[in-house]
């Protein structure tokens, strides 16, 4: 799977060096941490997450990007790690309407406490909302599902997110967000704190 996110990421960067004409190529980093909990399970789970991005930005608002992190759950005092790592195709779109719309394909492994692993894909779309000269809003949904559909891993995710821009290179986003599921795991409330640096 690693090796599927792999070329489909050199893919994806080779077919907009080409329609760029060379490319403008700006790299970027993300750090994260969010907190989650059990949006409706009387367990009441709750989940600890960080994760680190790297990627790259084109002249065509393209955004290919590869994610990694872990993610310790506690239950009732036993707590348990996993993993995961995700690759990321994201189209941003100017129409001249005063904000951004976008859409995303995301490919990942996850990697249970247990040693179990599966594959799973995401689909993204929202919108980035400029609300002053720093400040932007960003409001949007997220599909996502295991490609063994046994894994009970679906479900639909909403987000909101406040953005500030400290300044040309770094920007701040406080995100509030909110999943439905099948499986009572992944029905989930959460807050979530990245910081972005551009390079």
């Amino acid at each position: 799977m690693k090796k599927l996110i792999g070329f489909a990421l050199l893919a994806g960067a080779g077919l907009a060096h080409a329609g760029d004409g060379g490319g403008d190529y700006k790299p970027f980093v993300v750090f994260d941490t969010s907190v989650e909990q059990d949006a409706k399970s009387s367990l009441a789970n709750d989940y600890i997450n960080a994760n680190i991005t790297v990627g790259v930005k084109t002249a065509n608002k393209v955004e290919y990007s590869l994610k990694s992190g872990i993610s310790r759950k506690d239950a009732h005092s036993s707590a348990s790690l996993s993993s995961n790592i995700e690759g990321k195709i994201k189209k941003s779109y100017d129409l001249g309407l005063g904000f951004y719309p976008y859409v995303a394909l995301r490919l990942g492994q996850k990697i249970k406490s247990d040693g179990t692993s599966f594959p799973h894909y995401a689909l993204d779309a929202g919108a980035k909302i400029p609300t002053g000269e720093k400040w932007a809003l960003d409001i949007g949904l997220r599909h996502r599902d295991a490609f063994d559909s046994s894994k009970n891993y679906r479900s639909l995710r909403y987000h909101a997110m406040v953005l500030y821009e400290l300044d040309a290179s770094n920007t701040l986003g406080l995100r509030y967000s909110q999943s439905t599921a099948d499986n009572y795991e992944e029905e989930r409330k959460g807050v979530r704190l990245h910081w972005q640096h551009n390079y």
